[in-house]
């Protein structure tokens, strides 16, 4: 397997992390908590981007990496103690119950986040080739002023 992340090989990092992963999930243990880097992408390349269009490009792929709401378990952080024990227990007992709810809701505002972040990319799309034709007619227009001039 080869993992190319923006032209990059990833191989070596991404890859034995994934493998680890699916080791776990394998065996049926708990769902493995995924690293920050493999949730959240790097959103550096905003910081170097050279101009507001390949700025809006960047921004535009981080929203799609990141549209979707997931209802993964999660550590339930808790305080020293018995009450804080039986708190926590008790949370946990009550997300697993009333997690089919949440994750309907969750579905339900997938589809609109990949709905609205098609329609930007749609957007942005639409606009670029506005932007090259009207490019092309300026320089059309320009070519035929300079030729009448002459």
């Amino acid at each position: 397997m080869k993992l190319s992340v923006a032209g990059q090989d990833r191989t070596h990092d991404l890859g034995r992390e994934l493998r680890r992963q699916a080791a776990v999930m394998e065996r049926g243990e708990a769902n493995p908590k995924p690293k920050p880097s493999l949730v959240a992408p790097d959103i550096m390349p905003l910081a170097r981007a050279q101009s507001e269009a390949e700025y809006l490009d960047q921004l535009i792929s981080l929203i799609r990496c990141r549209n979707a709401v997931d209802t993964l378990d999660f550590a339930i952080p808790r305080k020293p103690g018995v009450v804080s024990l039986f708190m926590t227990r008790l949370k946990a007992l009550l997300w697993k119950l009333l997690r089919y709810q949440h994750d309907r809701i969750a579905f339900q505002q997938n589809l609109i986040n990949i709905q609205l972040t098609s329609a930007l990319e749609f957007e942005l799309t639409q606009r670029q080739k506005e932007t090259a034709d009207l490019k092309r007619r300026v320089a059309e227009l320009e070519k035929q002023s300079g030729n009448c001039k002459a």
